[in-house]
């Protein structure tokens, strides 16, 4: 039996872009759903168009003003669907979207089923095009072995009682709390990953939640404090301990680079020291350390002229 599906979209600022997402949303070819939007205190007038829309299964919902994730917790609150389908108010869907996510989710063997994403800013996705569709029983070893930030919140699909029993998401993080959801989600059970990029991540858009990061200085992942205290507690899965572990290294010494791209390398050289391990990720753990010393950081900036970044 497919399952019962509720949409929902956080709204805030998005006026310019968010009747191009309804329509998304309304020409999917599964039409068996809700559409839940969580006005979050917008003063641009994007609550208005929502309203106005006359399609009977979309439900609007102000509040004021809490962040992305408040909004997206009252959207859960709000729905009626046993999964829940996010999109953010500046991405779009394909029309299969639902479709196939809603298939996988029917096999009943997963609490997260994810797409491939395109991001706008290259017109490609993200995810390697012979990667099949598969079940994964450790989203941190499948993400680290494709593509670390492999699911998206507008390419996902989650089961509502294991997204209420991971937690939600994190209210007040500015940074990396849809990545620490999605790393509790995995620790209750399976993914299912669809190969079809059917999600649009507009990366370029001026209040994407990317451009808006790079305006600030970084913070710390949540997953880093959520591990620790999770291990602390033995409620970690043993098969997950490892590859849990390593993924957080990840993410620390993303947060490094962070440091040394806004010019902090003795922050950066303290995160490398105390919070990440070399024997996890030897290559990436040097290149960051290199960068923290003078030599090391116009050796990076020389080598960055030269030779293509990713």
């Amino acid at each position: 039996m497919l399952p019962t599906l509720s949409v929902v979209i956080p709204l805030y600022q998005k006026a310019d872009v968010i009747a191009e997402t309804l329509a998304a949303v309304l020409r999917q070819s599964y039409p068996h759903f809700e559409l839940v939007v969580v006005d979050d205190g917008s003063t641009d007038g994007g609550g208005d168009i929502v309203a106005a829309h006359p399609d009977p299964r979309i439900r609007l919902v102000r509040q004021p003003n809490g962040g992305e994730a408040a909004a997206r917790n009252r959207g859960i609150a709000e729905a009626r669907g046993d999964w829940i389908a996010f999109l953010d108010a500046d991405d779009l869907w394909a029309g299969r979207h639902l479709e196939n996510l809603a298939a996988e989710a029917a096999r009943g063997d997963a609490v997260l089923v994810f797409s491939n994403y395109l991001l706008a800013s290259r017109a490609a996705p993200v995810m390697p095009a012979a990667l099949p569709g598969q079940r994964t029983e450790d989203f941190f070893a499948f993400a680290l072995a494709h593509y670390p930030y492999a699911v998206h919140p507008s390419a996902v699909m989650i089961e509502r009682t294991a997204l209420r029993r991971a937690g939600l998401f994190p209210v007040g993080a500015a940074m990396g709390g849809d990545t620490d959801t999605f790393c509790r989600l995995a620790l209750e059970g399976a993914f299912r990953y669809v190969a079809e990029p059917t999600a649009v991540y507009r990366d370029g858009h001026p209040t994407s939640v990317l451009a808006h990061q790079m305006r600030k200085r970084p913070l710390p992942p949540p997953f880093d404090r959520t591990l620790t205290a999770l291990l602390r507690h033995n409620a970690v899965p043993p098969h997950l301990v490892r590859s849990a572990g390593r993924y957080r290294n990840f993410l620390m010494l993303e947060y490094a680079r962070q440091l040394l791209d806004v010019g902090d390398p003795e922050a950066a050289r303290d995160i490398l020291r105390r919070r990440c391990r070399l024997a996890d990720d030897p290559v990436r753990y040097a290149k960051r350390f290199l960068r923290t010393w003078s030599f090391g950081h116009r050796l990076y900036a020389l080598s960055r002229q030269w030779v293509p970044s990713r």
